[in-house]
């Protein structure tokens, strides 16, 4: 006897879209994340005598690669998973949710940890949980990551022919040029053209960077941007140590587009400022906050004087150093010998209390503590850090017996479990 409609339970449905740049002559199935999310939502209607029902809400990363997985729309996606309010994920195709097998492995594994099904609408692919579909789905990934490696490829041997050729393959556009639509090579804008040998000029005429931004700014001059008047001492030194201006691609070999500037004025300018240096230039690459290392930051309190530990690194904290460098949770406060600690010693200690909570937490804690230690491995630091906060009301370091005391929140509704060492 089959069932009535209103007997079927009712299976929420998230779809989810990506798309990494736009590109002419592709796939329209694929132009855009609204297109995908449109096809999918189709599919999840003509789902419906199964109970399917499409949430509201939308899971959109535009612009974001499929190399990994540290994306705002996958992660609310799987915030939304753990929480328990999605039955089933839809996607338009595999590589739209990722390209990377290892970082499909992880996906897998939440979704089988949630209980969530997956269904890919091109190739008509529906998996269960633990069902033998995965091992098509493992197939696809596979492929998917292949051909983003091809792709990738491809993309570097353009690029390196391009710059055999002295010819632009990419990057911003400076001020005086704009690109070609067909070539996509540097043309001069006669307008914007006469501000940069403007600076050359005065600059090669032994001006400095300070008083070239103020005849600058008093002149009102424009910028790439369009702005007028707003000229910084960085902006000016850029735009005068660019090699674009001298005929020269960004690292110094030749190309083919027009210079705006004669090479002795270039080299001269050039001279003028390595002259008035009065330190060596030391170059950090900056790091997203996203990608924040310290994991108990402004979480981690001191014992002895009640006041949060701070940051510090045996060198800058730069994207190169941040996975290297020697780190510690430091108390700075006069008087206070709380000291310091290692960050991956304390850190080690939050994150087993985490994955070992203790035998008298509540079973609800606990419940917490296994869906954030599920999701780990795929949340952005930042989210770690949330996560965190959210769990433990206080994360305190004991310096003389080098003990974590954490404090879980709403512990005082359940006696005995308010302060846990570890360590």
């Amino acid at each position: 006897m089959d069932a009535e409609p209103d007997d079927l339970p009712l299976i929420r449905c998230a779809v989810y879209t990506r798309q990494s740049v736009v590109r002419a002559g592709g796939d329209p199935a694929l132009a855009s994340c609204a297109m995908q999310r449109s096809l999918c939502t189709e599919f999840i209607r003509s789902m419906a005598w199964r109970g399917w029902h499409p949430i509201g809400e939308h899971f959109d990363d535009q612009g974001y690669s499929g190399a990994t997985i540290e994306r705002p729309g996958l992660e609310r996606l799987i915030a939304r998973i753990q929480d328990g309010d999605i039955q089933r994920v839809i996607v338009y195709r595999l590589d739209r949710l990722t390209r990377k097998l290892t970082d499909w492995a992880l996906l897998a594994r939440v979704f089988e940890r949630f209980n969530v099904g997956l269904t890919v609408v091109h190739g008509a692919i529906d998996a269960e949980p633990g069902s033998l579909a995965r091992l098509q789905l493992n197939l696809l990934a596979t492929f998917a990551e292949l051909e983003r490696d091809m792709i990738g490829e491809r993309l570097a041997d353009a690029r390196a022919a391009k710059k055999a050729r002295g010819e632009r393959a990419a990057g911003r556009v400076p001020l005086g040029y704009a690109a070609d639509p067909k070539t996509k090579q540097l043309v001069i804008v006669d307008s914007e053209a006469a501000v940069v040998r403007w600076f050359f000029t005065h600059a090669g005429s032994g001006k400095s960077t300070a008083e070239l931004v103020a005849r600058a700014n008093t002149l009102r001059l424009v910028e790439k941007n369009g702005k007028r008047g707003e000229w910084s001492a960085r902006a000016v030194l850029r735009l005068l140590q660019n090699p674009v201006y001298a005929g020269r691609r960004p690292d110094g070999a030749a190309a083919v587009h027009t210079a705006l500037v004669p090479t002795d004025l270039f080299e001269r300018v050039q001279a003028a400022i390595a002259a008035r240096k009065t330190r060596a230039t030391r170059s950090r690459g900056k790091i997203d906050e996203r990608e924040d290392p310290f994991l108990l930051r402004g979480l981690l309190v001191c014992e002895q004087c009640g006041r949060t530990m701070t940051t510090s690194m045996s060198t800058a904290l730069t994207k190169k150093s941040a996975a290297k460098a020697l780190r510690y949770y430091r108390c700075r406060t006069d008087g206070c010998d709380g000291g310091q600690v290692a960050a991956t010693e304390v850190e080690d200690m939050v994150l087993d209390a985490l994955r070992r909570p203790q035998w008298n937490w509540p079973d609800s804690a606990k419940e917490r503590l296994a869906q954030l230690a599920s999701t780990w491995d795929v949340l952005w630091p930042q989210n770690r850090r949330r996560a965190l906060a959210d769990v433990f009301e206080t994360m305190t370091w004991r310096a003389r017996t080098r003990r974590l005391l954490v404090r879980l929140r709403g512990a005082a509704s359940h006696p005995g479990t308010d302060e846990t060492a570890t360590g």
